[in-house]
C-alpha cells in the first residue's frame, strides 16, 4: 500500500474502476493523494503489478466480512435420503415406505433405494430387481430414475431424482397454506379485539370487567346518609359532680 509498493511502474485502475493504464509510481501515488484515497496493490503477481486506488480501511472490512461469511442453502433441493427394504417385504409395508419416500421427494430430496439380502435370498437376485422396478414405476409421477447403482454385495439400489415441477407445485401449495392459517390468526385476533372493546351489556366497562361494589340507595339517596350517629357524652358541669361526690361520700373518703 502507498510507499510500500516496490515496483517502479504499475499498471493503474481508478476508483471508479476505470482503467488508467500503465504508469509511474509516483504519478499513481499523486493521483490516490488528489482524490484523499490510498494506492493499494491488488495484484502483485503480474506485470507490471496492478494497483487501485481505494480507501484501504473499507477495502479490509469488506475482506474480513467475505472470509467470515459462511453461505447457507435455505433449501435441501438434491440431498440424499435413504430408504430399504427387503426382497419379501409385505405390500403394506412397502407402500407405507414408498409413500415416505413420495413424502421426501416432493420436498426435494433425492432417494436411494436399496434392497437388502439375506442368506439364501442371494440365489433370487430377480426379486429384487422386480421390486426396485415397481417401487420407481410406483413413484414415477413424482420422480424419474436418475441411475441403477451397481450391485455391492448383498445390495442392491437405485437412485430416484424428483421432479422439479413436482417440488415446485409442493413448495407453492405450502406457501398457500401458510398464507391461509395466517388469515384465520389474524381474523381471530382481530375479533378477540373487537370483543374486548365492546361495553359489557349490563352497563359495565369494556371488555366485561366488573365494576367496584355499588352503594344501595333509597329513593335516590344513599342510605348511608340517614344513618343517624348518637352524640358523643358531654363532660359532665361542676355542679352535677359535686352532687354526686355528696351521694357517695365513702367513695370521696377511699379517694383520699
Amino acid at each position: 500500500m502507498n510507499l510500500e509498493i516496490k515496483a517502479r511502474v504499475v499498471r493503474l485502475i481508478a476508483a471508479d474502476g476505470a482503467q488508467v493504464g500503465i504508469v509511474p509510481l509516483e504519478e499513481a501515488l499523486a493521483k490516490a493523494k488528489e482524490a484523499g484515497l490510498d494506492l493499494v496493490e491488488v495484484s502483485p503477481e503480474a506485470q507490471p503489478p496492478v494497483c487501485k486506488i481505494l480507501d484501504f480501511g473499507k477495502f479490509k472490512y469488506g475482506s474480513q466480512r467475505k472470509k467470515e461469511h459462511v453461505p447457507v442453502r435455505k433449501q435441501h433441493f438434491g440431498q440424499l435420503k435413504e430408504i430399504r427394504v427387503r426382497p419379501k417385504i409385505d405390500k403394506h409395508d412397502l407402500a407405507r415406505k414408498l409413500a415416505h419416500g413420495r413424502e421426501l421427494l416432493e420436498n426435494g430430496y433425492r432417494l436411494l433405494l436399496t434392497c437388502v439380502f439375506r442368506g439364501r435370498e442371494m440365489t433370487h437376485l430377480e426379486l429384487g430387481h422386480n421390486l426396485l422396478k415397481a417401487a420407481a414405476e410406483a413413484l414415477g409421477d413424482v420422480a424419474k430414475l436418475e441411475r441403477t447403482l451397481p450391485q455391492e454385495g448383498r445390495r442392491m439400489a437405485i437412485m430416484l431424482m424428483p421432479k422439479v415441477e413436482v417440488v415446485r407445485a409442493k413448495a407453492r401449495e405450502r406457501e398457500k397454506q401458510a398464507k391461509v392459517l395466517f388469515a384465520e390468526a389474524e381474523a381471530r385476533r382481530k375479533k378477540s379485539k373487537r370483543r374486548d372493546a365492546r361495553p359489557d351489556k349490563a352497563g359495565g366497562p369494556p371488555g366485561g370487567v366488573p365494576a367496584g361494589p355499588e352503594v344501595p340507595v333509597d329513593g335516590g339517596q344513599p342510605l348511608a346518609s340517614k344513618i343517624e350517629v348518637p352524640a358523643a357524652a358531654a363532660d359532665p358541669q361542676p355542679a352535677e359532680k359535686e352532687d354526686a361526690q355528696a351521694e357517695d361520700p365513702q367513695g370521696d373518703a377511699q379517694a383520699h
